[in-house]
């Protein structure tokens, strides 16, 4: 008894110092999914009248939802087989899909219905609403060119990084020239108290993603996220 006391003081001390910081999640249910998918289709509408959730982009809705609700029944797809699987609360999110299929308007419409209902997320020992501002990947690129540095988006507890692979491989200040991506999921991945949210045209095991950001990247990634796919045509020209 006095060994796993001894145990339990150790990590109380660990957890107190701010070492591996963790994240909490918060239940917000009962969760009914039909009008949550009313309630976020009408969000995507104040963009576009266009919008609607239909078969190609239901199941990436319905288990976003649940992953904002905290609901533990939250699926996702497995990268490699591409079948559903069990969702993981405490990670983020990878959206993969072609151009104009509105993976990177998931993540804007989503952070938008958490904001609205103000969900909460413990981080660490801080808890904030769960609203996350979305980047585009090459305007994070910009940004390094002008000012050196990264260091903002790998300290954001969350962050939405659209556009995932559109930015340009290297970017240049001052004569040294980088992987500005690379160098911020490296980051963000080795710490277990961010949330990532990132959409994408590249699956995670594609392998022009493997080749632009390397292995560690997208072993990575897959711990990181819950894996979705949104299908269909380009829903801009509708």
């Amino acid at each position: 008894m006095a060994k796993i006391e001894n145990i339990k003081a150790i990590l109380e001390k660990i957890k107190e110092r701010g070492l591996f910081q963790d994240i909490t999640r918060f239940q917000y249910l009962p969760l009914h999914m039909e009008t949550a998918l009313e309630i976020v289709e009408n969000i995507g509408k104040t963009r576009t009248s266009k919008f609607k959730i239909d078969n190609e982009n239901r199941f990436a809705y319905e288990n976003i939802i649940r992953w904002v609700h905290c609901d533990t029944q939250i699926k996702c797809l497995n990268p490699q087989t591409k079948q559903e699987t069990t969702g993981r609360l405490k990670t983020g999110i990878y959206i993969a899909g072609n151009t104009g299929s509105g993976k990177s308007w998931a993540l804007e419409i989503m952070s938008a219905y958490a904001m609205a209902y103000n969900f909460q997320i413990q981080i660490g020992q801080t808890k904030r609403c769960l609203h996350w501002h979305n980047t585009r990947a090459d305007a994070i690129c910009d940004e390094y060119i002008t000012t050196g540095t990264l260091e903002k988006y790998k300290k954001m507890p969350i962050i939405g990084i659209q556009d995932l692979g559109a930015e340009p491989a290297e970017s240049l200040y001052m004569g040294n020239r980088m992987n500005v991506l690379r160098q911020i999921l490296e980051h963000r991945g080795d710490h277990t108290d961010k949330v990532t949210l990132i959409s994408s045209n590249m699956p995670i095991n594609h392998k022009t993603l493997i080749d632009r950001y390397g292995d560690r990247v997208e072993s990575r990634l897959n711990e990181m996220c819950n894996y979705f796919e949104i299908k269909g045509k380009d829903r801009r020209k509708s």
